[in-house]
């Protein structure tokens, strides 16, 4: 009999000693970060782009894929209508397609149209398309431009807007 009780007694601990293991590499799991690429990560921290040069031109985006001309000394301005000639680089785009561009304001999340339906009139300054437009955001902080071409995101560029 003390044989069965101690060997039950064991089986026990070994089980519970395993469900703590599982519970607890469970919980590891859970508290991992969820990332899906690099653009989920790059919309959850919310970190203003890089900038970058292409020919003569100063951008912030993503070199190689998309960015519209700006410099970190020129400061984008709550209210204050810019001109900003958009960049792309990629085969899939062609001359003639339609570029279009929503903010997305940090702490608010409301959307806004900032471009519609300005047209890719072909390379510029190493970019295989561009567009020229003009952008107001209504208040100052951390935006997310998301850019369509033709209805569909081709990417998204972080920006700092001041007051």
């Amino acid at each position: 009999m003390k044989r069965i009780v101690g060997f039950v007694t064991i089986c026990g601990l070994v089980l519970v000693g395993c469900s703590y293991k599982e519970s607890n590499d469970i919980i590891k799991q859970d508290n991992s970060p969820k990332f899906v690429g690099d653009v989920l990560a790059k919309e959850t921290e919310w970190k203003e782009s890089e900038y970058f040069t292409s020919g003569n031109l100063n951008l912030i985006g993503e070199p190689q894929l998309l960015g519209f001309t700006n410099s970190k000394e020129e400061k984008i301005i709550a209210g204050k209508a810019g001109k900003y000639a958009w960049h792309f680089w990629g085969e899939s785009i062609k001359t003639g397609d339609f570029l279009s561009v929503k903010g997305t304001h940090q702490l608010t999340q409301k959307e806004i149209e900032l471009v519609t339906n300005a047209k890719l009139l072909g390379p510029n300054s190493g970019a295989d398309n561009h567009a020229p437009t003009n952008m107001t955001f209504p208040k100052g902080g951390m935006w997310k431009l998301d850019a369509y071409i033709d209805g569909k995101l081709f990417g998204s560029v972080f920006v700092k807007v001041e007051n």
